[in-house]
């Protein structure tokens, strides 16, 4: 049996993926619902061509498996949705992801009819990007998973290796896994001293976003746009946007809660910078994003027999669930990747760059 600890994108992808292996897979989540941390406060965009390069290459791979698998779904989870990035020149020059296509100031104004022309000058479009509908993602993988277990509200308390087998207590009861994966999130570090393994200095960093009402709409098909070194914001029905300050804090792992100052100093920035009136917040919350050393996530064994580590997304978690969850699988089930994934990324994933 293969112990999958945390219900988030991450877990209960590779959940989805060993169950169709064939393989016997318990998950469990400390909370007394899936996705209540980090998943379940996503922005819901799928950004393309931006990350370290195995993030990118996992961002493609995730997408078209995602793309052709939802072709069996009555609705989709994904659809197209444009990323604009604005600046100067100079900036959209320095920050462009690759693949995107540069906006200069007549076409950028044109497209983006509410920013200030004094405050930018250029913009760089990412017309591959994608929206996603997080919990419908997550209902659908899991009711794909004929060989999942999920427990609810069964935090780790305890664990220990013998006779080649992990003895893993909850408040609930005992479970025996040959292999523990590690797919906690913002707790990753945590858990795996449980374990007895050295912690691999994950951080996490608070991402906070919102849904402001403005009596100035933008159109539903209206691209995202992202001032460079700044907030975000995006369509979110008829009166109102979602935005965010993408605050990058470090924070405890916790149940992260909004600072209003954020959301107030955001909405200032976008008054000077747009001509959208915002006239109130009608929500807002805050995810920890957890990110490595160097901002490359981790997935693959530790030195000790047995324990896997998934951690680590920094907020590619949705765009390289399914690659993460195929690579994951392999690893686990066959000891090694197929030719479908790069090499290199699998050496830049590894967790033996941290030991």
């Amino acid at each position: 049996m293969i112990l999958i600890i945390g219900g988030g994108i991450a877990g209960i992808s590779l959940g989805r993926e060993l169950s169709q292996r064939g393989q016997s897979v318990t998950l469990l989540e400390a909370e007394d619902q899936l996705a209540y941390h980090t998943s379940g406060r996503s922005a819901q965009q799928l950004v393309l061509g931006y990350g370290p390069a195995a993030v990118r290459e996992l961002t493609d791979i995730t997408v078209g498996m995602i793309q052709r698998q939802q072709q069996e779904l009555a609705q989709p989870v994904v659809w197209p949705s444009s990323f604009m990035m604005v600046g100067t020149d100079e900036e959209v020059e320095a920050e462009a992801f690759p693949g995107q296509l540069r906006q200069d100031f007549h076409t950028l104004h044109a497209t983006v009819s509410e920013l200030r022309p004094q405050r930018f000058t250029a913009g760089s479009l990412d017309d591959r990007s994608l929206r996603i509908d997080a919990s419908a993602m997550l209902d659908w993988l899991i009711e794909d998973a004929p060989n999942l277990t999920i427990r609810l509200a069964e935090p780790v308390i305890d664990a220990d290796f013998s006779d080649g087998l992990w003895q893993v207590r909850t408040p609930q009861g005992k479970y025996a896994a040959s292999v523990v994966v590690n797919a906690a999130g913002a707790w990753a570090d945590p858990v795996a001293e449980l374990f007895g393994i050295a912690p691999l200095g994950l951080v996490p960093l608070r991402r906070t976003a919102a849904v402001l009402e403005t009596d100035t709409p933008i159109a539903p098909d209206r691209c995202m746009v992202m001032k460079i070194g700044g907030y975000y914001y995006r369509y979110e029905d008829s009166s109102a946007i979602l935005a965010s300050p993408q605050d990058s804090v470090p924070s405890i792992a916790e149940d992260a809660q909004p600072h209003r100052s954020d959301i107030d100093a955001m909405i200032d920035q976008i008054h000077a910078d747009t001509t959208l009136n915002i006239t109130g917040v009608r929500s807002s919350w805050t995810g920890l994003r957890t990110e490595s050393s160097d901002g490359v996530p981790v997935l693959g064994f530790d030195e000790h027999p047995g324990f896997f580590w998934l951690a680590g997304q920094s907020g590619y978690g949705f765009q390289t669930s399914l690659g993460f969850a195929r690579l994951g699988a392999d690893l686990l089930c066959d000891g090694s990747a197929a030719d479908w994934v790069s090499s290199q990324s699998v050496r830049d994933l590894a967790v033996s760059r941290f030991r």
